[in-house]
């Protein structure tokens, strides 16, 4: 069994669609701050411009995924 943890932050761009990065492996436990500033910073230094050409201006919300996975078969050997 192998469990994998993602930090997926989504924002809205300038051109109104929503977009996500995604932060693997997460530190975890989350620190709230840390990813409030992280997310700061992303729109305060528009570096980054979506697939739309847009530059990111909102914060929507920041979800962390756990994905466990369970091998039914290991090796075909």
């Amino acid at each position: 069994m192998d469990t994998t943890k993602r930090l997926r932050l989504r924002f809205r761009d300038s051109n109104d669609r929503i977009v996500s990065f995604s932060l693997t492996p997460a530190r975890v436990p989350v620190n709230v701050g840390d990813v409030l500033a992280l997310m700061d910073l992303i729109i305060g230094t528009d570096s980054f411009y979506t697939y739309t050409g847009g530059s990111i201006v909102e914060k929507l919300d920041a979800n962390l995924h756990t994905e466990t996975i369970n091998p039914v078969i290991d090796d075909f050997d």
